[in-house]
C-alpha cells in the first residue's frame, strides 16, 4: 500500500511541476502570457480542491521517502537510486521559500503572478531566481528517475517510450529558456518601460496589512525554522536506520547455482548482498518488488525463510510462481548456508520481459538464468 501511494503522489507531483514548466516557458513570448494562460495550465491546481490534493500528496510522499530512508539496509546505491535520493534530499530546502513566500505573501495582501515575481526573481532577489531554477532541476531529475522506474516494467512502455524521451528532455529546457527570457524582458523594460510597454501587465496595487520589510523578515525566520526542523528529522532518521541495521551480527554464506558465492550480512535481502559482491542480478525496478525481474530459485538453506512480504506476495502471485520462487529485493536470508538459482538473466532489459521483441545480444535468453 505505502508504495502504490508513493507511487499515485509521485504521478500528482510530476504532473503539477509538468504543466508549471509549461507555463513559464511561454516567457519565450511574454510575461503577459504567461500570466493569461496561469489560470488555465495551473487552474486546477488553484482551487481549494487542487490545492487540498497537492498539499496531501507533497506531505505523504515526503513522509514516504523518509520512510523509505529508514527501511533501506545499505546507503550503497545504484546511479539512479543515488541521484534521485540526493535530489530528494535538496529538494524541501528549496521548496519551503517558495510555499512558505507564497503562503505567508497571500495573507498579508500580496497576490502572487508572473507579473510580480520575475522583476523580484532577476532585479530584486536574484538569489532567489537561482534558487528556482536548482528547484525545478532537482524535481525534474528526481520525478524522471520515478517515472521512468515505473513505466519501464510496463508492457506498454517499449512502444511509446522513444516518444516520450524527447519531452523529458524539451519540457524543462523550454522552461529555463522562458524563465531566462522573461528575466531580459523584466530587465528591459525596467531600464526602458517606454520600449517595453505591455511586456508587463499592470500590477493592482497590494493592501500590505503589515510593512514590506516586516513581512520579509518574518519569511526568513519561517524559512531558517524550517530548514533547522529538516535537518534534525534527516539527521535523525539516519541515526534511527544506523541503529536498526546494527541490530542484526548474522552472517549468510549465499551461493549462486553455476555461480559466485556471496557473503553478507542477515541485516540485508538478496540483492543488496548481491551489490556489494559485484554479483549481477536483474532488478528493473530498482529493488521495489514490482518487476518480480530479480526472483530466485530456493534450492537449500539451513535455516528458516522469512514470511513473503506484502508487495513479494503480490508480485509472485501475479506471476504464478511457485513456492520455492522468491525475489531477491524482499527476502533476507537467514544465518548460515543457502543455495538459489537465478530464475532470469541479470542482462535482461526491459522490453525482453515481453514476447514481442528478443533476448538481450549481450547476454543468454531472458528466460534462463546467466553464469556469473
Amino acid at each position: 500500500m505505502a508504495r502504490r501511494i508513493r507511487i499515485i503522489t509521485g504521478l500528482v507531483l510530476f504532473v503539477f511541476v509538468t504543466f508549471h514548466l509549461l507555463n513559464v516557458a511561454l516567457g519565450l513570448h511574454s510575461i503577459a502570457l504567461m500570466d493569461r494562460a496561469r489560470p488555465v495550465l495551473m487552474g486546477v491546481w488553484t482551487n481549494p480542491l487542487g490545492t487540498a490534493v497537492l498539499a496531501v500528496s507533497m506531505i505523504a510522499h515526503a513522509t514516504l521517502g523518509l520512510v523509505a530512508i529508514y527501511q533501506r539496509n545499505t546507503l550503497r546505491l545504484s546511479a539512479s537510486d543515488g541521484v534521485q535520493l540526493l535530489a530528494s534530499l535538496a529538494i524541501v530546502p528549496l521548496l519551503t521559500p517558495h510555499v512558505v513566500g507564497t503562503v505567508v505573501a497571500a495573507s498579508f495582501g500580496i497576490v502572487p503572478s508572473f507579473a510580480l515575481l520575475i522583476p523580484y526573481f532577476w532585479i530584486d532577489q536574484p538569489q532567489e531566481g537561482l534558487r528556482q531554477v536548482l528547484l525545478l532541476a532537482f524535481l525534474w531529475v528526481h520525478g524522471c528517475v520515478g517515472v521512468f522506474t515505473w513505466t519501464r516494467i510496463q508492457p506498454w512502455w517499449p512502444r511509446v517510450g522513444g516518444f516520450v524521451y524527447p519531452f523529458a528532455v524539451a519540457i524543462p529546457v523550454f522552461g529555463l529558456l522562458g524563465f531566462v527570457e522573461a528575466g531580459n524582458q523584466a530587465i528591459a523594460y525596467v531600464e526602458d518601460p517606454a520600449a517595453f510597454a505591455g511586456a508587463i501587465p499592470p500590477l493592482e496595487p497590494a493592501v500590505l496589512t503589515r510593512p514590506f520589510d516586516e513581512i520579509l523578515a518574518l519569511l526568513k525566520q519561517i524559512n531558517w525554522t524550517v530548514f533547522i526542523l529538516y535537518l534534525i528529522l534527516l539527521a535523525a532518521v539516519f541515526a534511527a536506520r544506523q541503529i536498526r541495521v546494527a541490530g542484526s551480527h548474522g552472517r549468510a554464506r549465499i551461493t549462486i547455482a553455476d555461480g559466485p558465492v556471496m557473503t553478507g550480512s542477515t541485516s540485508l535481502n538478496l540483492l543488496e548482498i548481491a551489490r556489494l559482491n559485484n554479483t549481477p542480478m536483474a532488478n528493473l525496478c530498482r529493488g521495489r518488488g514490482r518487476c518480480g525481474t530479480c526472483r530466485v530459485r530456493v534450492l537449500a538453506a539451513a535455516g528458516t525463510l522469512p514470511r513473503r512480504t506484502e508487495a513479494e506476495e503480490t508480485t509472485l502471485a501475479r506471476l504464478a510462481a511457485p513456492p520455492d520462487v522468491r525475489l531477491a529485493c524482499q527476502l533476507k536470508p537467514p544465518a548460515g548456508e543457502m543455495t538459489v538459482e537465478r530464475v532470469l538473466s541479470p542482462f535482461l532489459r526491459p522490453r525482453d520481459m515481453h514476447d514481442d521483441y528478443p533476448a538481450p545480444a549481450d547476454g543468454p535468453p531472458h528466460g534462463e538464468p546467466s553464469p556469473a
